[in-house]
Formats: C-alpha cells, sequence, structure tokens
C-alpha cells in the first residue's frame, strides 16, 4: 500500500515536471552579445532597464517540456511528445492500480535517451534543471515499480 502512494505521487509529480524549463535556447552569454537581440537595449538609459530586458529575452529563450511535446513533428522534440503521452498513460494506470512496469522503464530509457541527445547537440549549460529532474523523477518511479513486485 506504501508503494502505491509513492508511485501515485511520482506519477502526478511526473507530469507537474512538464512545466518546468527543459533548456534554453541561446547561452547567457550568446544573449548579451547579441544587443540587436534585444529590442530596448538600444534604447536603454540606465543598467536596470538593460537587466530587464536581458532577463526578458532569456525568458523567451527557455522552453519548457510541454513547449517541446507539443511541437509535433519528427525531430527530437518528438521524444518529448511519446514521452508526455507515457506520463499521462503512467498517471492514469497509478490512479486505476494497473501495471506500469514496462511503461515506467520505457519513460526512463526515453529520458535518457532525450538527456544524451541534447548533451550532445547543446552545451551543458543550455539544460535546465526540468529535464533533470524528470529523468531523476523517472528512475524513481521505476525503482519503487520494481521493488513493489
Amino acid at each position: 500500500m506504501r508503494y502505491k502512494n509513492i508511485k501515485r505521487i511520482l506519477s502526478t509529480f511526473g507530469i507537474l515536471i512538464f512545466f518546468l524549463p527543459f533548456f534554453q535556447m541561446c547561452s547567457d552569454e550568446s544573449l548579451k552579445s547579441k544587443p540587436a537581440f534585444f529590442k530596448t537595449q538600444s534604447d536603454s538609459q540606465d543598467q536596470l532597464e538593460k537587466n530587464v530586458a536581458f532577463e526578458k529575452a532569456k525568458k523567451n529563450a527557455t522552453l519548457t517540456g510541454y513547449d517541446l511535446a507539443l511541437v509535433l513533428e519528427i525531430s527530437l522534440s518528438s521524444i518529448f511528445t511519446v514521452m508526455m503521452m507515457l506520463s499521462f498513460i503512467i498517471w492514469v494506470f497509478t490512479l486505476r492500480n494497473f501495471e506500469i512496469s514496462i511503461l515506467s522503464f520505457l519513460n526512463m530509457l526515453l529520458s535518457l535517451i532525450a538527456i544524451i541527445a541534447l548533451i550532445t547537440i547543446l552545451p551543458f549549460g543550455q539544460l535546465r534543471y526540468g529535464i533533470i529532474l524528470f529523468q531523476l523523477n523517472s528512475v524513481l518511479l521505476f525503482y519503487f515499480v520494481c521493488k513493489e513486485e
């Protein structure tokens, strides 16, 4: 009974993690080095306005898991689409007390593939905490599913 509650919490958390930023499309250095990227950079009179413009541009250049999953084209983002659908299916199955060992293993494997692919494509500094938390959540969910059996 204890592991069922842990699985339900982890599967719910797996869905909520997709709202967190997964990676940043531009590093901080490239944003700062391209003043044309900021619309208000040249019009700014003081450092505070420049910092606000930088933070706004940085926020616009950061993608969440849902941003990646809802692209729906055949590329790296299709892995995130499958991961999001699997997370939702796992969540429904844990609420109905169905077996989720294969699904949780697939989700953990896909998130590992996504992290490896992103590390080879992007510098590590552009990865955000969402993808790392999703991988950790997937590993914990798989661990508790295996421990229950």
